[in-house]
């Protein structure tokens, strides 16, 4: 990937909750042999509380500062890393600002799909109606997504043709990356 579009830089997987940015980021990492870092567990790690847990105990803003702080320090970093950032990551403006430096990648569903892949007991902001939530969240972020992306992949058709859809959209995110040409 020397001369692909994204060397030298860090790649930031972004989507709405249910995409798959944790375990796609993990396999990217492995195709890029980068190292891969999680928002979400990192900011659980610091704050030494679970997503869940920081939601109820101290609120939306808590974790937003906590996520802010933690997008800084792992962009901040001098070698290329795969990151999963959260949901959420782009709503705002100093995340945005943080993301431009980096190659992001927004990984694209529709809510009918993410409603039936999602535990709304670890993502506070699914509970009840999690389908209309992520509509709404959809509605809301699609615009940001859209804004900060370099890329944007459709998931969905991935699982629909492939019996392990998270490495081939690492692979295929690998290759694009590296500015091969893929089949559509």
């Amino acid at each position: 990937m020397a001369d692909g579009p994204a060397a030298g830089r860090h790649v930031v997987l972004i989507g709405l909750p249910g995409a798959g940015k944790s375990t796609v980021g993990r396999r990217l990492a492995k195709e890029l042999d980068r190292p891969f870092a999680d928002v979400d567990e990192q900011v659980e790690l610091a704050a030494g509380a679970t997503i869940p847990a920081l939601f109820r105990d101290r609120g939306e803003a808590e974790f937003r500062r906590r996520e802010a702080e933690v997008v800084a320090d792992l962009v901040g970093r001098p070698h290329p890393l795969v990151i999963a950032a959260g949901g959420g990551v782009v709503t705002i403006d100093a995340n945005r600002a943080q993301l431009a430096g980096a190659y992001v990648v927004w990984l694209r569903a529709s809510p009918e799909f993410l409603a039936g892949r999602t535990d709304p007991s670890y993502r506070p902001l699914l509970a009840g109606d999690a389908r209309a939530t992520l509509a709404r969240l959809a509605a809301e972020r699609g615009p940001l997504y859209e804004a900060v992306a370099d890329m944007a992949v459709d998931v969905e058709g991935f699982h629909a043709a492939d019996d392990k859809p998270k490495r081939a959209l690492a692979r295929h995110i690998a290759a694009l990356l590296a500015g091969a040409e893929v089949p559509s």
